[in-house]
């Protein structure tokens, strides 16, 4: 009996080879897409292009996180090295290293009080960024005409604040751009909104807000990216989130913070019926005024009246009369006398232009002789004998023949 060994083909595999298909199975199962893990933080690090990197661990086990710069901005808080974290992502292969990491999309703190430790670290970052500072405050318009809001459609807070500009300034007109207020997205259509809003030249002032909530119901206004958004806003920005208790970062960096929806409106218009008593105030003012004036002016009158008699005022007005006269005659005498003196000098300087004239000089026996081409002859040398000639006298011209020319010693 003969035995048959069969020898395993050797199939050798790159480097490459492997981590791609490692990596093609990692991706492969849905479990992965979308993972939350729990550790303690470790090897902290963030990049100059603004990603972040850090280590999971729990007792002898690890797994690297890589959080990339836009997933960063959505980020309620960055961690710090030794804080117990859960991270949310997919699981996922570096190649470079041979080494499967997460890479993250959000992280939440553990333990009771992390949305509040979360707050309050954003905040803080902000302040020292400058967001909240007055000097970037913009100052709200007296008598809006267009006032934007944001915040849910269907919410009680919309509707509380159409109610309120009724009652107080029905002359605003209201421009809605529904969006979610709370739970996953809304903290990016907030985002949106005041994006597109701002894209407007129509809207003096912004309200954004909702009604009250817990600290989990009110989060989306705690987000960076909407503290962000309300800082670059070049309209006037009211934040009114929740009841006058609840305070959020989107409250520290508007221009103006109100309480409630419904007090916002307080905060950005007039009372019509204040507006209504204010100018009824003015018109009694303006009348008392006037009439004091006219009383005043009668009196003055009256007065006067009674201090002329009327022969006095006639007196006085004839005297006027006589006074009227007197400047007229003064006037008209000045005025003749300035005209003689100007035609005496009109009909001197009329005489010295006519002793000038050269008319003048011809009747006095002289004449201009010219040659026929027009020229004016002033030397002998300019003609030869046999040439025509022109003589201009005071009265009419003679045209002579050059017969002899002599020439001065």
């Amino acid at each position: 009996m003969q035995l048959e060994f069969s020898i395993p083909t050797k199939t050798v595999r790159s480097v490459s080879e492997i981590t791609s298909l490692l990596k093609q199975l990692i991706d492969q199962q849905p479990e992965f897409q979308n993972v939350w893990v729990q550790g303690e933080v470790s090897n902290y690090s963030r990049s100059g292009a603004g990603h972040v990197y850090f280590t999971l661990k729990e007792d002898n086990h690890q797994i690297a996180v890589a959080i990339f710069r836009n997933a960063v901005n959505l980020l309620k808080f960055l961690p710090k090295n030794g804080e117990e974290v859960i991270v949310q992502g997919q699981l996922s292969l570096y190649s470079a290293r041979g080494q499967y990491q997460i890479i993250g999309r959000n992280v939440e703190p553990v333990g009771i009080g992390a949305l509040q430790r979360a707050f309050e670290e954003l905040k803080q970052r902000l302040a020292d960024e400058g967001l909240f500072d007055n000097i970037h405050k913009k100052p709200l318009p007296k008598f809006p005409k267009r006032i934007g809001v944001i915040t849910s459609a269907t919410g009680a807070a919309f509707q509380d604040i159409c109610e309120q500009l009724r009652k107080r300034y029905p002359l605003a007109e209201v421009l809605l751009h529904p969006t979610l207020v709370q739970g996953d997205g809304a903290a990016q259509g907030i985002t949106f909104a005041l994006q597109t809003m701002n894209q407007r030249d129509d809207i003096d002032v912004l309200i954004v807000g909702r009604g009250g909530g817990s600290i989990e119901d009110l989060w989306a206004f705690n987000e960076e990216i909407v503290a962000r958004a309300i800082f670059d806003s070049t309209i006037p920005v009211v934040s009114a989130v929740g009841h006058e208790t609840d305070v959020t970062i989107a409250d520290w960096v508007a221009d103006h913070r109100a309480p409630t929806p419904s007090a916002a409106v307080e905060h950005i218009v007039p009372d019509q019926d204040e507006l209504f008593a204010q100018l009824n105030g003015f018109d009694a003012w303006l009348r008392t005024t006037i009439q004091n004036q006219l009383n005043s002016h009668e009196t003055r009158i009256q007065e006067l009246q009674t201090r002329l008699a009327p022969t006095q005022r006639k007196d006085a007005i004839y005297q006027l009369y006589q006074t009227v006269d007197t400047l007229d005659i003064a006037c008209r005498s000045a005025v003749g006398l300035k005209l003689s003196d100007n035609e005496n000098r009109l009909h001197t300087l009329a005489q010295r232009l006519d002793a000038l004239s050269p008319l003048a000089t011809l009747k006095r026996g002289y004449s201009v002789t010219r040659k026929t081409d027009g020229e004016i002859l002033t030397d002998a040398e300019q003609v030869a004998v046999g040439d025509k000639i022109e003589v201009q006298l005071s009265r009419g011209h003679l045209t002579c023949s050059i017969e002899e020319i002599t020439h001065d010693i």
